[in-house]
C-alpha cells in the first residue's frame, strides 16, 4: 500500500477541487433559435389561388453543406464565415425552414392542404415547390442574405411551371444572435410572399388540379 504524506494529499486534493470549481465556472450553454410562421397578428385575411381544392407540396429543399450542422453560421468575409459553438438551431434548420415556409404558404393561399416532401402518394399535390437553397447567413450588426433557386410545378409535379432565382437581402437589427434569426426570418417571410404571389398566378393562369 502506497501512503501519501498529509501535506502532500491535502494539496493534490485542493488542486483537483479548484480544477473542478474553475471548470464549472467556466461552462457556457448554448443559446437555441428556431424560424416562425407568419405571425398571427400578420396573417393577411385567407384569399384562396383559385376556384377548387388547392394541395401544394413543399420540398425537396437542399441546403449547401456548410449550413448542414447545428451551429448557426456568420459571415466575416467575402470568402470567410464563422461558426459558433454555443449559438445554435433548436433542431434541423432544413427542416425548420421547409416548415416554415410551407405554413406560410398555407396562410398566404389560403391553401386547403401543404405537404412537405416526402408526402405520400394519396396526397395528389396541385403544385410542387422545389429550392435550392445557395446562401442563408449573415454579417451581425449589418444584413442577413438568402439566395434560393426554386421551381414550381403543376400536375402533381409532373410538369415545370416556373423557375427563379431570388436573392433577398434585409438589415440585422442588432449585434447579437437573436437579430440575425429575426432578419433571417424576415427572408423566409419574403421568399414565401414571391412564392405564393407566382402561385397565384399560375393557378388563375393555368390551373393544374389533378384529374
Amino acid at each position: 500500500m502506497i501512503r501519501i504524506p498529509y501535506a502532500r494529499s491535502t494539496i493534490v486534493v485542493l488542486a483537483a477541487l479548484t480544477s473542478f470549481l474553475g471548470g464549472c465556472a467556466s461552462t457556457r450553454h448554448a443559446n437555441f433559435y428556431t424560424l416562425q410562421p407568419i405571425p398571427s397578428a400578420q396573417k393577411p385575411p385567407a384569399q384562396p389561388a383559385a376556384p377548387g381544392f388547392l394541395s401544394l407540396g413543399v420540398g425537396p429543399v437542399q441546403f449547401p453543406d456548410y449550413l448542414d450542422r447545428p451551429q448557426i453560421v456568420t459571415r466575416i468575409g467575402a470568402n470567410e464565415v464563422k461558426i459558433t459553438e454555443f449559438e445554435r438551431w433548436a433542431g434541423d434548420l432544413n427542416a425548420n425552414f421547409t416548415n416554415t415556409l410551407a405554413e406560410n404558404l398555407s396562410i398566404l393561399l389560403g391553401a386547403d392542404r401543404v405537404s412537405t416532401y416526402p408526402w405520400q402518394h394519396s396526397a395528389k399535390v396541385n403544385y410542387q415547390v422545389t429550392l435550392d437553397i445557395l446562401q442563408f447567413d449573415g454579417t451581425l450588426g449589418e444584413h442577413a442574405v438568402l439566395i434560393a433557386r426554386w421551381t414550381i410545378y403543376g400536375r402533381d409535379g409532373r410538369k415545370s411551371l416556373f423557375t427563379n432565382k431570388s436573392t433577398l437581402r434585409v438589415p440585422v437589427a442588432g449585434s447579437g444572435y437573436q437579430d440575425l434569426v429575426s432578419a433571417e426570418n424576415r427572408l423566409v417571410t419574403e421568399l414565401s410572399r414571391e412564392i405564393a404571389a407566382r402561385i397565384a398566378v399560375l393557378a388563375r393562369n393555368e390551373p393544374a388540379y389533378p384529374e
